[in-house]
């Protein structure tokens, strides 16, 4: 075998292989991604769209952190009844020069000068004495008064807040997505309108070509018809370019902007069932009002937290402690052990302490006088909220009702312009009629067409509108099912 083939045999072994990449020494397969889709495209339900959303979006993630964090706070403040214990030790050279002085605690440099204690030195010397310092510290807050207690409180609350948020951003969330599907079943619809409107005009467009071959009817009727068509190919790319831009808006909503998607749209076509909208809902469930209600209640509990503030405290002390020196007897008449690294004396001290904050009356005064007007201007967002979930649950009941009533005239409507283009067309084609009517008689049927694909999209809007008024999607998503023909529907 010549050189030649030899080489030509191992560069097609080296291509058919895939070899690893090294990589910060490390072996790893580099896969090829750049003609790789992330997604692809398929079509989704609505209860989909709103499943995906609840579990991609970046806004309730965010807020699902901010409750952990809630949560963590309150197992802080939980750790507040337990005593503070402290245990230090060390271990040092010192030199031994020491004179009779005070340092005044209000000095600001008394925390970097170390404490000392022995006889004043009678002479001076750099040569260090190794010295040792072992000490246990207990702390522990007997008595309180309610502070301790009024904090966990404070702290519930401000979970209880967290939760709250949680509760009205999934609920937003879930609404815009779903308020999205049916913006891009909408457009859908409007497409399929308009496609049957185009094989309308075409047809017309054909049939008046060939009575103008014939000589039945000017020429000027086929120039006509071909811009009818024209501009109906033009209302069908703009139809087009709203649904291309629906579906992008969706899959934003659902937090996969980059994915391409597709819709099942058929359920919310057709007429759902019928909705009872006289009978009175609780308003102050809804997780607006819920939220409104707990930032009211989480400024009480930090007005309870400064009331007890200002209340004495009663504290446990206790201490442990060993020392060590490893200077000469003259000086250490006890003796060093170990040359004074470990100790050579011991003490304890069990006592208690009670201190009362008596000038801090004065601001916490005033931090209360905050807390109080924040607390009432909480509960004049509550009522706000309230006004505003009365009034949208309001224009909801009256948005239902009037789409109902559309819905039940567009089928009407659609079979009068049907039959009326019927006519028209034979008055047409016997010339008893000029383009212009049949012309129009073509647009009147595929506008009626149009409204009566959006009049039952509108109808299941108005009902998605009345659930997000009410604070829950439950109720419109199970008439989605029950029209689908999905089991979940019939579930409680």
């Amino acid at each position: 075998m010549s050189c030649v083939a030899i080489l030509a045999w191992l560069a097609v072994l080296l291509t058919s292989v895939n070899l690893p990449a090294c990589a910060a020494g490390r072996e790893v397969e580099v896969p090829d991604f750049q003609f790789q889709p992330i997604r692809p495209t398929q079509a989704v339900t609505i209860r989909e769209a709103v499943d995906v959303s609840l579990r991609n979006y970046p806004q309730i993630t965010s807020k699902l952190f901010k409750l952990r964090a809630a949560k963590a706070n309150v197992a802080l403040a939980k750790t507040q009844y337990l005593p503070n214990l402290n245990i230090d030790t060390q271990v040092s050279a010192v030199t031994p020069n020491r004179v009779a002085s005070v340092v005044m605690n209000n000095v600001s440099g008394f925390d970097t000068v170390p404490v000392d204690s022995g006889p004043s030195a009678k002479s001076t010397t750099l040569a260090p004495e190794c010295n040792n310092l072992q000490g246990l510290n207990l702390n522990w807050l007997l008595i309180d008064y309610g502070m301790r207690k009024a904090n966990d409180r404070f702290a519930y609350a401000d979970a209880r807040t967290a939760r709250a948020d949680v509760a009205l951003t999934k609920l937003d969330v879930a609404f815009h997505a779903a308020d999205a599907f049916l913006d891009a079943v909408a457009a859908k619809q409007i497409i399929k309108s308009t496609n049957a409107a185009l094989e309308h005009m075409e047809a017309a467009n054909l049939r008046a070509k060939t009575l103008v071959a014939e000589g039945l009817r000017p020429g000027v009727d086929a120039a006509d018809w071909d811009f009818e068509v024209s501009r109906t190919k033009i209302a069908l790319i703009k139809a087009e370019k709203s649904t291309r831009l629906a579906l992008v808006d969706l899959a934003e909503k659902m937090g996969t902007a980059s994915t391409d998607i597709d819709i099942v749209s058929d359920p919310l076509t057709r007429s759902p069932l019928y909705v009872n909208t006289i009978s009175a809902v609780d308003l102050t469930s809804h997780p607006l009002a819920r939220m409104k209600e707990a930032e009211m209640y989480r400024w009480k509990a930090k007005w309870d937290v400064l009331d007890k503030a200002w209340r004495p405290h009663l504290w446990l002390n206790a201490s442990v402690w060993g020392r060590g020196s490893g200077a000469d007897k003259s000086v250490n008449p006890i003796g060093s052990v170990a040359g004074g690294f470990l100790p050579q004396v011991f003490n304890y001290m069990v006592g208690v302490s009670y201190s009362f904050p008596v000038l801090e009356y004065f601001p916490l005064k005033a931090q209360k006088d905050m807390a109080r007007s924040n607390q009432m201007a909480a509960k004049a967002d509550f009522d706000l909220a309230m006004q505003v979930l009365e009034r949208k649950d309001a224009r909801a009941r009256i948005e239902l009702e009037m789409t109902r009533k559309v819905a039940a005239q567009t089928p009407i409507l659609v079979e009068s312009a049907r039959v009326r283009e019927i006519k028209v067309l034979k008055r047409y084609s016997a010339g008893l009629t000029n383009m212009v009517s049949l012309a129009d008689a073509e647009k009147a049927l595929a506008e009626a067409e149009v409204e009566n694909a959006l009049a039952q999209i509108e109808v299941w809007r108005s009902i998605l509108h009345l659930g997000y008024a009410q604070g829950d999607l439950g109720p419109f998503l199970q008439l989605v099912d029950i029209v689908s023909g999905n089991s979940k529907g019939n579930q409680g």
